[in-house]
């Protein structure tokens, strides 16, 4: 059996639509990380850090088939953060506008015969926001807890005007690469 271990609803979605099997197992994670780290470095890093919080929570699961994984929004280098308030969502989204993002994605695999990490990348090419969008989107709070305050799925959709990269790796897993391990 598969372990994810994570609180992500959308990570959750991801191992569904492709037919994984898993029981999801929630832990709160402290992800305080350096993050004057490069955008590729820090979310491996941070990854690890679960990893290690959830052996102290979890420690009956040692040896089951546990993923791990963390997404990061970055731009021009800058990694972006989850927006704890509108005006912070504001600012990161403004700074996105007519640019490119990149999401990198990290999971660890860890089971009792392998240990496999990934790291994928995906870049959007976004066209200029309309201000009423941007209004309407940060009134409607769904950009909380979303690194870079980016929703895919949702207000980016309608402005990406290029995707490179896998789609999956853009909403905070890898499932292709995944599945290919388990």
């Amino acid at each position: 059996m598969l372990y994810l271990a994570s609180s992500s609803p959308s990570r959750a979605a991801l191992l569904k639509e492709a037919g994984i099997a898993f029981v999801q197992k929630i832990c709160e994670y402290d992800e305080d990380v350096d993050k004057t780290l490069p955008p590729s470095v820090f979310v491996q890093r941070v990854v690890l850090e679960k990893e290690r919080q959830f052996g102290q929570e979890f420690a009956d699961l040692a040896g089951e088939c546990l993923l791990f994984a963390d997404s990061i929004v970055s731009l021009e280098g800058k990694i972006l953060t989850k927006p704890h308030d509108d005006a912070e969502a504001l600012a990161s989204l403004e700074a996105q506008s007519g640019k490119s993002v990149s999401v990198l994605s990290a999971f660890l695999l860890s089971c009792p015969q392998k240990r496999i990490f990934s790291l994928s990348k995906t870049t959007l090419f976004f066209g200029e926001f309309d201000p009423g969008d941007l209004r309407d989107y940060i009134q409607s709070g769904e950009y909380l807890g979303k690194a870079g305050a980016l929703m895919c799925e949702g207000f980016h959709q309608k402005y990406c005007l290029k995707m490179v990269g896998k789609r999956s790796t853009a909403l905070g897993l890898d499932v292709e690469n995944l599945k290919a391990y388990l």
